[in-house]
């Protein structure tokens, strides 16, 4: 597969994800809704960094 498909594909995921994350992660942590965001952040940029990792690694 195309490597620019992969990683078009991939930044949509995390994309949605990060989504979900916003919505779901405030109402589950009830009172430290700002510490569900900055999860939400860090699960995202985690996700998106580890895909970017393996698609290098797949490319190589």
């Amino acid at each position: 597969m195309n490597q620019r498909v992969l990683e078009v594909l991939a930044a949509l995921g995390c994309l949605v994800l990060f989504i979900i994350l916003l919505v779901m992660l405030p109402s589950l942590m009830a009172g430290v809704e700002g510490l569900a965001y900055v999860m939400a952040l860090v699960v995202f940029i985690a996700a998106l960094g580890t895909a970017g990792y393996m698609i290098d690694k797949v490319a190589a």
